[in-house]
């Protein structure tokens, strides 16, 4: 006699009759079509950094602390440090260690590696050129070459917008036009309206490459001339030159006009030139400055530029970190 088989149904799988109940309901209710909702993927977790050393501190409770610092093709798997999570390492341990308020940062390649490095950062945050909140961002600067970016405290700095400006010279920034970002500075419980304009000028020692930082630089006064006359106004950047004379052999500074427009505009780091520092390794100049409007300067804690000789704190500094070194500038805001 043979044995009847029964049709494979739910309930031969497994499914009892009132664990069926509800699922049939929840069918019917949406109309039988709908699939229920998945929940997206958590968020991947941050890679595991090396260890930390310790950078002692430069910044102070008593003042704005301002930097510029060039990564080196941060986040870049085929140039730089060839070690790329040593690399966010020892960047991170620079800015905490280094405690300053505002970073001005060239050659950030990657914005997977720029986002692990802020989320290493506590109280910071950061803007990088080709994020949708810059305008112009995505249409100057590609996914996968080099950017300019910020990062700053988030108790300091509050950005209120952001956009990329002098597109217009993008052959003389070498393709990496300065990004420009409003915010309202904030210091002892008092509140000021500033810019911050993070720079990369074209590089080399060329005759042609002076050219483009000349044009470059006429380009930007123009329009901080027009655009931002009596503003709290700093411009960190890589200038790839130096102030009181060029890195190209027989020329003068690129940026004279800057220099000679003291009522309006000052390089406070023109004392590390003046000096006879570096800000590059195995060079004998300092090509990263930073410039400010004579509102700002109001301000400048007189002497306070700083080359931090970090190479000299981080083993094998060159190849882990970056050939730039930090420079550093203090401000000492009056209320009101």
């Amino acid at each position: 006699m043979k044995t009847e088989t029964r049709p494979r149904t739910a309930l031969s799988r497994g499914l009892a009759p009132l664990a069926l109940l509800p699922l049939l309901i929840t069918l019917a209710a949406c109309g039988g079509s709908d699939r229920p909702t998945i929940p997206p993927p958590p968020e991947p977790e941050p890679p595991t950094l090396p260890d930390p050393i310790a950078i002692p501190p430069q910044g102070t409770a008593s003042t704005i602390d301002l930097a510029t610092w060039n990564l080196l093709y941060f986040g870049a798997p085929n140039q730089g440090p060839s070690d790329e999570l040593l690399q966010t390492a020892r960047v991170r341990d620079v800015i905490l260690g280094t405690d300053a308020d505002v970073w001005g940062v060239q050659e950030v390649t990657n914005r997977t590696a720029f986002d692990n490095l802020l989320s290493t950062l506590p109280g910071y945050d950061g803007l990088l050129a080709n994020d949708p909140i810059v305008v112009g961002g995505t249409d100057s600067y590609d996914p996968n070459e080099i950017k300019v970016g910020l990062i700053y405290k988030t108790a300091v700095l509050q950005p209120t917008s952001a956009r990329i400006i002098r597109a217009d010279l993008d052959h003389a920034y070498a393709g990496r036009p300065p990004m420009e970002v409003s915010a309202r500075l904030t210091f002892g419980g008092t509140t000021h309206d500033a810019v911050v304009i993070v720079l990369h000028a074209k590089a080399s020692a060329d005759t042609t490459s002076w050219e483009r930082r000349a044009a470059g630089g006429h380009g930007l006064k123009e329009y901080l001339d027009d655009t931002w006359p009596s503003t709290l106004v700093l411009v960190p950047g890589d200038w790839n030159d130096d102030v009181d004379r060029s890195i190209t052999e027989g020329r003068d500074t690129p940026y004279r006009v800057f220099v000679n427009a003291t009522d309006s505009w000052v390089f406070p780091t023109a004392e590390l030139s003046e000096a006879g520092e570096t800000s590059i390794l195995g060079f004998d100049d300092i090509i990263d400055h930073i410039l400010a409007s004579n509102e700002m300067m109001a301000w400048y804690r007189t002497g306070s530029t700083l080359v931090y000789r970090v190479d000299q704190l981080i083993p094998n500094y060159r190849e882990t970190t970056s050939d730039h070194l930090p420079v550093l500038v203090r401000f000492e805001p009056s209320g009101g």
